[in-house]
């Protein structure tokens, strides 16, 4: 990635949720369906987004719950990405391997009295990567070295 002067003076983007707390359509107790996300401040000499979501619960180390990429440059990431590597709708993308082991998203699916936090973040990037479908985020992360050009955040929590 980049030094932390470099990215301390990388141009933010700021990313929102529909929500702070999950709706039950993007839990393991409904849908399961990946959630829309909103971007804005997006600088004109970015081509692509990617995603990347972990999930933390209370008491363990954060996973990956998502990755996604080559994402093309729109305001609005819809919902509803299926569990493939090559995506085509809604939009066209790629997807990664989580720590869960499966392609695509992982809702939150916390223990009943227990909870997770999950974290959203948005990279633009000034072209395409090359990873192949289901890479892992090590491999995705290898690919957008010295693409970067802006990121973002946003959190939301689930509890049962």
């Amino acid at each position: 990635m980049r030094s932390s002067t470099e990215t301390d003076n990388m141009s933010k983007l700021t990313v929102k949720l529909d929500f702070e707390d999950f709706p039950d359509l993007y839990t393991c107790r409904g849908a399961n369906r990946s959630p829309p996300i909103r971007v804005e401040g997006i600088l004109p000499e970015v081509r692509s987004l990617a995603i990347l979501a972990t999930a933390s619960p209370r008491d363990g180390p954060a996973r990956v719950a998502w990755i996604l990429w080559n994402l093309p440059v729109v305001p609005l990431i819809p919902e509803g990405f299926p569990g493939e590597g090559v995506v085509k709708s809604p939009l066209h993308a790629v997807q990664g391997t989580n720590d869960f082991g499966g392609i695509g998203y992982r809702g939150p699916c916390p223990e009943p009295g227990e909870g997770e936090a999950y974290l959203f973040r948005v990279y633009a990037l000034d072209r395409d990567i090359e990873a192949a479908p289901g890479a892992t985020w090590d491999e995705m992360l290898r690919a957008i070295r010295r693409s970067l050009r802006q990121s973002g955040e946003a959190v939301a929590f689930a509890t049962r």
